[in-house]
């Protein structure tokens, strides 16, 4: 693959506030101050690339100057918005301490060798066969990288669809997310990866070395890169995003998980299979803790916590120390990942269904309240 996802110009970051501040839609004098604000950032920066990028650059920059924008609304339309201004600041401070994270933890052996054998175990290996879809044609290829970019796009609008249903279910998702970064840097120390991308440079994504060229044993990379793949938190924040779809009507929710989904198949070209598959009890198991609504005496709430954090920390053993079971048999491997995706999709949706029917009950007496009370007035 020629192009590395760093490469991308635009500030996502920023994108995604102008997102927050579009949806909040500030009156004409605070869209002003950010527009204006925003050209100034332009005219100081510059503008490159093709003229799509040129635009979204131009949108990022109105992106960073919502948040003066912001700030200023006393002045503007003598009225605050302290709430607006926090989230504003979070996508790009939450993008700086990650990066500065990311960065720490660049160098010394990795684990890389142990999934690629486990991927290997299934039949084919699953990052090299995606990497060659996403470079079929160059449009392809900037399409899908566009949209691995676009995660916080697609985090904020997962926020703003929940924010819908009341501020405790965007607080218990603004919770799921923070946490979803917070422990995945943990694993990242205690499993260590990079990626076929970069491990096998010179042979991606059309030739595959032999697992029997490949020693089970950590790997020193050299190259100062992210050891961010186990697990794959770009998985982890898609599932949260693609189960806060269901909560818009068909076109928005069949839109936004479509998109997602090209986006996993350009995660897979950075990641192993091995690590998306571990993102699904690890998300379950954070999002089952973070569910305020459901109490914890709720057997689906506790199975649900107890089956993710058991099951990630099986792959982490089996993954590190029983690559020989999964080569024994296909179906071994095979089994594990359907066990693990399936058991976990079923468990999230058995608890996304608690949920839905404790809100249920606790409308429906407020409703019948309220007709009585408008009885009682006639």
């Amino acid at each position: 693959m020629a192009t590395d996802p760093a490469a991308i110009s635009v500030n996502v970051n920023f994108l995604a506030c102008f997102v927050l501040f579009a949806a909040s839609r500030p009156n004409r004098r605070v869209w002003l101050a950010a527009a204006g604000l925003g050209a100034c950032l332009g005219a100081c920066l510059g503008f490159h690339g093709n003229l799509i990028e040129r635009a979204l650059q131009a949108l990022s920059f109105c992106g960073a100057g919502a948040i003066p924008a912001v700030w200023m609304m006393p002045l503007l339309t003598k009225h605050s918005d302290l709430k607006l201004l926090l989230k504003l600041l979070f996508p790009p401070f939450f993008g700086f301490f990650a990066s500065f994270f990311l960065n720490i933890g660049s160098h010394g052996l990795t684990y890389d060798h142990f999934l690629y054998a486990f991927d290997g175990s299934l039949g084919f290996q699953p990052s090299f066969w995606a990497g060659r879809l996403v470079t079929a044609t160059p449009l392809i290829g900037e399409f899908t990288r566009a949209l691995y970019t676009a995660l916080p796009i697609f985090l904020v609008i997962a926020y703003l669809i929940v924010e819908r249903q009341g501020s405790a279910a965007a607080r218990r998702l603004f919770v799921l997310l923070l946490l979803v970064g917070v422990c995945g840097a943990a694993c990242y120390l205690v499993f260590p990866a990079v990626g076929a991308y970069w491990l096998f440079s010179k042979s991606f994504p059309l030739n595959p070395p032999a697992l029997s060229t490949v020693s089970l044993a950590p790997a020193l990379v050299k190259a100062a890169l992210a050891r961010n793949c186990m697990p794959s938190l770009h998985t982890a924040w898609a599932l949260v995003a693609f189960w806060a779809a269901g909560k818009c009507g068909w076109l928005w929710r069949w839109t936004l998980r479509a998109l997602l989904l090209i986006m996993l198949l350009q995660t897979l070209a950075y990641h192993y299979l091995a690590d998306m598959i571990v993102a699904v009890p690890f998300t379950l198991a954070l999002y089952a803790i973070t569910q305020g609504g459901i109490p914890w005496s709720a057997i689906e709430r506790r199975a649900a916590a107890g089956f993710g954090i058991a099951t990630v920390g099986l792959w982490l053993v089996a993954l590190r120390w029983g690559t020989g079971l999964f080569l024994s048999s296909p179906m071994i491997p095979w089994c594990a990942a359907l066990v693990t995706v399936v058991g976990g999709a079923w468990m999230w949706r058995k608890l996304d269904r608690v949920g839905e029917s404790r809100t249920a009950g606790e409308v429906e007496p407020q409703t019948q309240a309220i007709a009585v009370a408008a009885g009682s007035a006639a």
